[in-house]
């Protein structure tokens, strides 16, 4: 059998696969140990945050204590802290995004919080590639816009694939920069990409919206059994069930 540069045999070698073999031959492949998943979340900051770099450092602790626990993937993404909200893409193992929205919960009811009101855009599984290299935060230095410009009458998933499309193009964008320029770049985006950054008053309206999910909406949803009641459960006498004659 032929054997792969880490001295293990190739799965494709080994007769008979299945899915969950091929995902981990691919994974093998290109050095994950585990799939990459994708979450994007927008946020308000709360109005007693002094200093909105306390929010980026609050996830570089969160992130460091996550990986120090999971040893999972290696973070990436880009949190863009502008005057009144927060819109944050991450990429990483399941474990660690699973970790990040229960803290948005905490956040949530804590009154030492420095974010609140958070939605979430969308989470996207078992990614082909990243779109960032690694992880950074920026503030975005903007005069607070008037929250109530936006109006639409498309549907909020509409609205929402706006917001995505311009995040991913605002990684593309910076995943052409030459390293020596990126980060100076990343500095001036209001001035170097203004077309690229997704509006204030967009995000308050995507905020506002009953349509997305909350963090505990999230996890009651996804991370919590399912308990169905079937139809036969509410007769009584209860249902008996046929034994086949031999």
């Amino acid at each position: 059998m032929a054997a792969t540069p880490g001295g293990e045999e190739s799965m494709y070698d080994s007769g008979r696969l299945s899915l969950f073999d091929l995902i981990q031959e691919k994974n093998r492949a290109q050095n994950k140990k585990q799939l990459v998943h994708r979450l994007v979340y927008i946020s308000k900051i709360r109005p007693e945050v002094a200093d909105r770099r306390d929010i980026g450092a609050h996830y570089e602790r969160l992130f460091k204590n996550s990986q120090n626990h999971s040893h999972g993937e290696a973070v990436s993404g880009l949190l863009l802290i502008y005057p009144v909200h927060v819109v944050h893409v991450l990429e990483t193992s399941a474990n660690v995004l699973q970790d990040v929205i229960r803290d948005l919960e905490e956040e949530e009811q804590s009154i030492s919080g420095t974010i609140f009101n958070s939605k979430i855009l969308v989470y996207t599984g078992d990614l082909p590639n990243r779109l960032f290299t690694q992880w950074s935060f920026r503030c975005i230095n903007q005069s607070a816009a008037r929250m109530q410009e936006f109006t639409t009458n498309e549907p909020i998933n509409v609205v929402v694939m706006e917001a995505l499309n311009l995040l991913l193009k605002l990684g593309e964008y910076l995943a052409k920069l030459p390293k020596l320029s990126l980060s100076k770049t990343m500095d001036q985006l209001p001035e170097k990409c203004p077309e690229l950054l997704v509006r204030q008053d967009l995000l308050e309206y995507l905020i506002n919206s009953k349509e997305l999910s909350t963090p505990s909406q999230y996890l009651q949803r996804y991370t919590r059994p399912l308990n169905v009641t079937l139809e036969s459960e509410l007769v009584w006498p209860l249902q008996t069930k046929l034994v086949p004659l031999n």
